[in-house]
């Protein structure tokens, strides 16, 4: 009797220490970690609470709504209407008049000499010819023509006054004058042609500007050749 009761006591001596170490396994355990086991003290949790960031809506500016002026166009007068006029009929004359051909002014005197340079017609001389004409190439007999030749002096010739020289020259408005007759010579002439009858004064004027003559002292070059044309007509 006495050795069954002390097994009943070892054996609930037993089972107080594995309760007691079950209890001690549950307290570590809940010391671990909280959540693992059945805990019916959960620690409390809080909940962050995030608050919502209010979302800025901009301002716009308030549209500005431009004010347009009506533009306003001027209405011209309007524009009066002429009156026809009669056109005079012009009645052909028969024969038709001719209408003068229009001729260009060569130099502000009547006439306008230019010169060539030349052989001369005959033997070895230096000097100067020519011949007066109007702008359809007639000639012009009895101007004057001045012409002064170096170391030798000055001249005037009557232009057609000579039959030789007209012959020679083919116009009968000619003249010639030889500033060395024997031999080619270089040497500067002056010629100048004036009118073919004198002033209110008795004198004659030029009628032509003063033409400087350059003879370069060779035989083909040694004549001047002068033609004096009349710029206009009724220049008088």
């Amino acid at each position: 009797m006495e050795r069954r009761g002390s097994s009943i006591f070892d054996l609930l001596s037993l089972l107080l220490v594995g309760l007691t170490g079950i209890t001690l396994l549950c307290y570590l355990s809940v010391l671990i970690n909280p959540y693992l086991f059945f805990n019916p003290f959960p620690p409390r949790q809080e909940s962050a609470q995030i608050s919502p960031t209010p979302t800025r809506t901009p301002a716009l500016p308030p549209t500005y709504t431009p004010t347009f002026t009506p533009t306003i166009t001027p209405t011209g007068s309007p524009t009066p209407t002429r009156t026809p006029t009669n056109t005079p009929t012009v009645t052909p004359t028969w024969p038709p008049t001719p209408t003068p051909t229009p001729r260009a002014t060569r130099s502000p005197y009547p006439f306008t000499c230019e010169v060539e340079y030349r052989h001369p017609e005959y033997d070895h001389w230096s000097g100067v010819a020519g011949y007066i004409q109007d702008l359809d190439g007639n000639p012009l007999p009895g101007y004057h023509v001045r012409v002064e030749c170096p170391s030798v002096g000055a001249f005037t010739h009557r232009a057609g006054d000579s039959e030789r020289y007209n012959m020679m020259y083919g116009s009968e408005a000619a003249w010639e004058q030889a500033c060395n007759p024997a031999s080619y010579q270089a040497m500067e002439i002056r010629v100048q042609l004036y009118n073919d009858r004198p002033g209110a004064d008795g004198n004659y004027r030029t009628v032509s500007d003063l033409l400087i003559v350059n003879l370069p002292g060779y035989a083909s070059g040694s004549l001047g050749f002068i033609v004096c044309t009349l710029n206009w007509e009724d220049w008088r």
